[in-house]
């Protein structure tokens, strides 16, 4: 079996695994999204052009992520 490798180490952020990808018109569901490393996440991939949806059990901690269109 082939070992995976990838050009990112143990410190790598998901914006540095994310930046130059084009997530524009992609959906992407995040649970847990209004905190810690959901949180980071959905910041990351909204970042890189993707539509979230944020799935949390305390939408008022989520709220302050969602901009109007």
């Amino acid at each position: 079996m082939t070992p995976i490798t990838t050009p990112f180490g143990m410190r790598a952020t998901a914006a540095e695994v994310l930046d130059g990808v084009d997530l524009r018109g992609r959906r992407m569901i995040v649970t847990g999204g209004s905190a810690g490393l959901g949180l980071e996440t959905v910041r990351a991939l909204a970042g890189a052009g993707a539509e979230m949806t944020i799935a949390t059990r305390n939408p008022d901690a989520a709220r302050s992520l969602v901009t109007p269109d």
